[in-house]
């Protein structure tokens, strides 16, 4: 009667067993970007994104960063440790053999006749007549895959946070010459400010006003500089050098554009962004797991053989040949625990992976909207930057000449600085979009 409930409990199973649906009907993509315009037409990026930006001192610093950093390094460790999860898995699927050889002497004899020596041999084998090792064989095969997509995640999170490290550098460089051509020409307005009081065409007054303008443009000198050791420290750690006396690269901030990017179709994220492609990997190892756990439930038969020889007193050889077969009868609910365990673990990553891919597109659409707003944005304010320069030249020889107070001379100074040092920043902003959206689609193409 036990044998009848067990052969049908195995064959319920196996007709229950069930993979999960296929990864576009877990999470259909739409047909495109909203924010895409015609970046959809240009031209597809090579897989060396960064190369793009036409800055060899970035390509450099990014190599450097991909062979040399310490968490790709860990990564990679944890990738072999992965691929030697699958050696192990595969090792179920071959017989193993073992040898061993004993001797012993009676320690009252003399001479070597009381030696007595013996050899063993011996071989076994599962027989894997319903899967089960080849199911974990499949669940740690994709276990690797998901860890090799880590891996690659992580050497495309690198490169972005190297380009946007070294992008942020150069632009703390050029807010710190902007700081310190404000300086200049506060130290000019003081000059003229301190000629004009000291002839008695002003009062204490506009002097005192502009002491005060002098010290702020002097103050934020120190603030970028110290901005500017930040940054280049947290470069040197990600290119796996030690911060104590690294200077990054030269550029220039304001010679570099972004390159046009072309986002792709939103479906092509499933089967280029690393993370998702993670995610599927591991519901592969999940549903591998389960039918693992549906395995579990089937008879197990081992196969061994064994070899005995005496080595002396004459060689004699016995051997030996055997067949076990075992089958869970009574398991106290531990094996249908593992299963619903094993079941819950893939609805969880369905929905894990869902989830990513709606991140995913966020991101990406998130990303296309920033570009195009920061490139708006930068034509907007180098008009600014232009006005507020003739502005303050007028502001200046009007000072002078005693036609305006020095209210207006030191607002215009002050929109000539804002607006030079907004120029940089949202320089930086556009640069910064464009990595996010390489960030975002997975870096660049492949073929």
């Amino acid at each position: 009667m036990k044998k009848i409930l067990l052969s049908t409990t195995a064959l319920s199973l196996a007709a229950c067993a069930t993979a999960s649906p296929p990864v576009g009907e877990l999470a259909p993509a739409p047909a495109t970007y909203n924010y895409a315009g015609a970046l959809a037409e240009t031209e597809k990026t090579d897989a060396l994104w960064w190369e793009t930006f036409n800055d060899p001192a970035l390509d450099t610093l990014v190599n450097e960063a991909l062979s040399a950093n310490q968490d790709i390094a860990a990564g990679l460790a944890a990738l072999r440790s992965a691929r030697a999860s699958v050696r192990i898995a595969n090792a179920s699927l071959f017989p193993q053999l073992s040898a061993g050889a004993s001797a012993s002497s009676d320690t009252e004899g003399d001479g070597l006749d009381d030696v007595s020596a013996s050899a063993r041999g011996s071989a076994s084998y599962q027989l894997d007549l319903f899967g089960q090792n080849a199911a974990d064989r499949r669940a740690a095969r994709a276990s690797y895959d998901a860890q090799a997509f880590d891996q690659r995640a992580l050497e495309l999170t690198i490169a972005s946070e190297v380009a946007f490290t070294y992008f942020s550098v150069l632009a703390a460089r050029e807010r710190l010459e902007v700081a310190q051509s404000n300086l200049e020409i506060s130290e000019r307005i003081f000059n003229i400010v301190k000629v004009r009081y000291d002839a008695g065409d002003v009062s204490r007054f506009d002097l005192s006003s502009q002491e005060a303008s002098l010290a702020n443009a002097r103050a934020r000198l120190p603030q970028i500089e110290q901005q500017l050791v930040s940054l280049e420290t947290a470069l040197s750690v990600l290119l796996g050098r030690t911060p104590q006396g690294y200077t990054a690269p030269e550029g220039d901030i304001l010679a570099l554009t972004p390159p046009a990017i072309n986002p792709g179709m939103p479906s092509e994220l499933l089967l280029r962004r690393p993370d998702l492609l993670s995610a599927e990997a591991q519901l592969r190892a999940a549903d591998a797991n389960v039918a693992a756990a549906q395995r579990a439930f089937f008879p197990s038969v081992d196969l061994s053989a064994g070899v005995n020889a005496g080595l002396t007193g004459g060689t004699s050889v016995i051997g030996s040949l055997a067949a076990s077969l075992a089958a869970p009868i009574f398991t106290g609910g531990r094996l249908e625990g593992q299963l619903s365990a094993a079941e819950a673990r893939v609805d969880q990553q369905i929905a894990r992976y869902r989830q990513a891919t709606l991140n995913a597109l966020r991101d990406v659409d998130v990303s296309l909207s920033a570009l195009a707003t920061a490139e708006q944005r930068e034509d907007l304010l180098i008009v600014a930057r232009d006005a507020s320069q003739q502005s303050l030249s007028l502001a200046e020889i009007r000072y002078r000449s005693g036609a305006d107070d020095l209210t207006s001379l030191l607002n215009a100074q002050s929109s000539y600085f804002n607006a030079s040092d907004s120029l940089v920043q949202g320089r930086l902003d556009r640069l910064s979009a464009a990595v996010d959206l390489y960030a975002a689609i997975g870096g660049g193409w492949d073929g």
